[in-house]
């Protein structure tokens, strides 16, 4: 019992300085298209926009975890324990699609919700992501619906079921977040385009 004992205080410093060598995992973000300065933030043209709220996106709880996933298979899945969203990717997405928004459209008056605002809403946008993440050819592919609502009635305005698909250029997991980002920038145009014909038909 003495021998067995002394090999488990010899163990647990080895096992504590293997975990220790483990280097910290790379953190990943989306980031918004960039604007130019006369229809961005700040512009006369943007302080005119309609007021619009962003609901938070809907993800599946297989994307909703730290990890970043991709699919070896139709049915398998593998996350990254090295690589991982610097932010929840529910709220990365929707933050995106708020400052996308933004400059697409341009309007200053994009929320992300919930937030409570003194003046109403023009318009909700909802998004609900069925899948998001790198398959097994190499593309990253974006299977989401979109819908614009008014405001007042929760009334569907706009709306779409739409697949993105983004070639994965280069190695890594830097070059998967760059093709999924692209993805979410197509989606915001698209949504972006949507609020626009609803606008043009008041």
């Amino acid at each position: 019992m003495r021998r067995f004992h002394w090999g488990l205080l010899l163990l647990v410093p080895l096992v504590a300085g293997c975990a220790e060598t483990l280097p910290p995992p790379d953190l990943h973000v989306l980031s918004s298209l960039p604007r130019e300065s006369a229809t961005g933030p700040g512009s006369p043209a943007a302080a005119r926009g309609p007021a619009i709220g962003v609901e938070q996106a809907n993800l599946p709880e297989y994307l909703d975890r730290p990890e970043i996933v991709t699919r070896s298979s139709a049915n398998t899945i593998q996350v990254s324990r090295g690589n991982r969203w610097g932010q929840r990717l529910q709220g990365d997405i929707t933050r995106v699609v708020a400052d996308n928004l933004r400059g697409l459209l341009p309007s200053d008056n994009v929320f992300v919700l919930p937030l409570r605002r003194r003046e109403p809403l023009a318009h909700t946008v909802a998004i609900d992501v069925t899948s998001f993440e790198r398959d097994a050819s190499g593309n990253v592919v974006l299977n989401a619906y979109w819908s614009v609502l008014d405001g007042q009635t929760e009334a569907e305005r706009a709306g779409a079921r739409a697949r993105y698909v983004e070639s994965v250029e280069g190695e890594g997991y830097g070059a998967t977040v760059a093709a999924m980002n692209r993805a979410v920038n197509a989606l915001s145009r698209d949504i972006a385009a949507g609020i626009k014909r609803v606008t043009a038909r008041k």
